[in-house]
């Protein structure tokens, strides 16, 4: 699935899930630079998408890459890769070259993937962590980060969920949200709640997250 973008730039091309092939042949921009050198973190997409369940959505320019999202399994240091029922994927980062912001490419990259339906027999989640947040490129508080982020992920139908995950659950900035997909299967939202209150002796009904 993909789009098309007018820019001042020049036509900007949304594609979600690509091919890695093609993602390896792509001139990063060098405003992607949130998390890693540009040409780094070209090379981290590229190992996302090729792993099984992974899926990399790119904006790009002609052969430039200006912007990303990527979706992939929980990492196995997180308890949501726990999941003794398949179909729990993460969104990662989301990133848009600086020269390209505020023109809500990322709320286009997270439609454009979660529109074709790839993740409506599972269940996809967003860790928010503050330690992740780009502050200082963004001039913003910690608080008003989550917030945008909340309102970026929210376009595409995750809501914040609650969760004792000792990751989350202490730091006011940090935040867990959720899309349960029309045609998951209950075993799998059971399961979601099992995992986000793991400490907790008592969890709340099956179903929480679907309805939180």
């Amino acid at each position: 699935m993909t789009g098309i973008l007018d820019s001042p730039y020049g036509p900007v091309e949304l594609s979600a899930c690509i091919d890695p092939a093609m993602l390896v042949r792509f001139e990063p921009d060098q405003g992607l630079r949130a998390f890693r050198p540009a040409g780094l973190q070209l090379a981290a997409l590229s190992e996302i998408a090729r792993l099984p369940g992974g899926c990399v959505a790119t904006a790009t320019i002609a052969h430039r890459l200006v912007g990303y999202a990527a979706f992939h399994p929980p990492d196995p240091i997180e308890r949501w890769s726990g999941s003794r029922v398949p179909g729990i994927i993460e969104l990662g980062a989301v990133e848009t070259s600086a020269a390209h912001r505020g023109r809500h490419l990322a709320r286009r990259l997270l439609e454009t993937t979660v529109n074709t339906g790839r993740f409506d027999e599972g269940i996809l989640i967003a860790t928010l962590y503050h330690w992740h947040y780009d502050l200082e490129g963004a001039g913003m508080s910690t608080y008003a980060y989550r917030r945008l982020l909340e309102r970026l992920y929210g376009s595409v139908g995750l809501v914040v969920v609650d969760t004792d995950d000792p990751e989350i659950k202490p730091y006011p900035g940090n935040s867990l949200m959720a899309r349960v997909g029309p045609r998951a299967p209950t075993e799998l939202r059971a399961e979601f709640d099992r995992l986000r209150f793991l400490d907790t002796p008592a969890a709340p009904n099956a179903g929480g997250a679907a309805a939180t």
